[in-house]
């Protein structure tokens, strides 16, 4: 293997985890089915052979397939070729009982419904070929018996299987789609964030405009949003460095959050823009807000001298009956920010 084709830490750590989850349903499976196919032995008197081979299926395989799969260099790949070798016993046993209906029907729907959940459509195209290519060797060297009557004793040993594999299957499913869920979520709220300042980014931020124009339209109430310009950003970047700049973005971040409030939208649009989008508020409260956000900048050290003090300029508007996008109300919202730069910056304009 070249060094390109090592499997990452990610690789390394989801295939152990899904070894572990095949590894307790293996035990179960290979336990529940032993007694149903063990039964149908019993019926047609079967060589002891073939019941120590079972035994050897049902309480040694599961060990054997989960020290293989741990000790590969891909765990996933080879608990795939495991997955791939029960189906081949699953056809094996079905071919040596006959065919008998009750049983070989739920542990071919069991091992193909596992496969599918475990590998999508290419694992269960493998292991269903598999399946019947072992089924159809053995069955023929047989001589094709098939034996269509299912025994009481039978039946009775093949309930637990169905009742309690098929549960277990399902609260693993539910549990795996529980994850996925999360993780998805997970995954839209950092589509929606800032990766550097950890506030709404642009897309949650006009989703979240659109919702309240949307809303604005229904009611009567109120509503402003605020746009905010770090003065001279660029001669700061210049002087100090990024790192300074940065720091800078990110206490002006946290100065956003710390005095908006639970329905308020901070954003960042990109660069030194910000945005907070103020529902249900007035023109006044939204100026009163500014100031408060202004003086808290003001009195940010971020170096021991003094040598830099941070100023914004900022620009409110409140949303009128023609504004129907999200774009229509930024750009008053810029307009105004515009008026507050070219009347001396550090100021508030309300449009």
């Amino acid at each position: 293997m070249t060094v390109t084709d090592k499997p990452t830490m990610h690789q390394q750590v989801t295939g152990s985890k899904f070894v572990r989850r095949m590894f307790l349903m293996r035990i179960l499976g290979t336990l529940l089915c032993f007694f149903p196919i063990l039964s149908v032995l019993l019926e047609h008197q079967r060589s002891p052979w073939f019941i120590g081979l079972l035994a050897v299926n049902a309480f040694i395989w599961p060990s054997v397939a989960w020290f293989r799969a741990r000790r590969a260099v891909l765990p996933l790949v080879s608990e795939h070729q495991n997955l791939i070798i029960d189906a081949a016993a699953g056809g094996f046993w079905i071919a040596i009982m006959a065919v008998s209906p009750l049983p070989s029907v739920v542990i071919a729907t069991i091992l193909l419904s596992d496969r599918l959940s475990a590998g999508g459509l290419p694992l269960l195209r493998k292991a269903a070929a598999v399946m019947v290519s072992v089924f159809a060797l053995c069955w023929l060297s047989q001589g094709m018996a098939f034996n269509p009557l299912v025994s009481q004793r039978t039946m009775f040993a093949t309930l637990p299987l169905i009742a309690i594999y098929l549960i277990a299957l399902s609260v693993l499913t539910d549990m795996i789609a529980s994850r996925l869920r999360l993780k998805s979520h997970e995954l839209e709220r950092i589509a929606m964030m800032d990766p550097l300042l950890d506030i709404a980014n642009r897309r949650l931020l006009e989703q979240r405009i659109d919702s309240e124009l949307y809303k604005l339209n229904q009611t009567c109430h109120s509503s402003a949003l605020m746009f905010i310009d770090m003065d001279n950003f660029k001669e700061v970047n210049d002087r100090f460095g990024h790192k300074v700049g940065d720091t800078l973005l990110v206490t002006v971040s946290q100065i956003l959050q710390a005095t908006s409030r639970e329905n308020d939208t901070p954003a960042r649009l990109g660069g030194d823009e910000f945005v907070i989008l103020l529902p249900q508020t007035t023109s006044d409260e939204a100026k009163a807000i500014a100031i408060r956000i202004m003086d808290a900048a003001a009195a940010m050290i971020l170096l021991p001298d003094r040598a830099m003090i941070c100023t914004l300029s900022i620009g409110i508007a409140r949303a009128t009956p023609d504004m129907i996008r999200a774009d229509d109300w930024l750009k008053a919202a810029d307009d105004a920010l515009y008026h507050a730069k070219r009347e001396g910056k550090n100021r508030i304009f309300t449009h």
